[in-house]
């Protein structure tokens, strides 16, 4: 016994509609961590920007580990961004 079309049609809209949730949940939590990731470096190197920063053997300590976040932190520096436009981007538009 098959199932009505209608009924299989809902089926595959809520499935395709998990799949763009799926799809929007992941872009969203890259955000997050590309921000987290920029917090904790500014949070090791915030001396650059006027913050109090830690001692200084466990930024060099740390130094070595960090190499992509102070690339990022310098690209970041040399373009400025709009955080709000960054955030309302990774939304979607209406």
């Amino acid at each position: 016994m098959s199932r009505p079309a209608w009924l299989e049609a809902i089926r595959r809209f809520f499935q395709d509609l998990q799949v763009i949730n799926r799809d929007k949940a992941t872009e969203m939590l890259e955000f997050e961590v590309l921000e987290l990731r920029n917090i904790f470096a500014l949070l090791l190197f915030g001396s650059f920007v006027g913050m109090p920063a830690p001692p200084v053997h466990i930024t060099l300590q740390l130094l070595p580990l960090m190499e992509a976040e102070v690339r990022l932190m310098l690209r970041r520096i040399n373009v400025a961004h709009d955080a709000l436009a960054e955030v309302v981007s990774t939304l979607g538009e209406p």
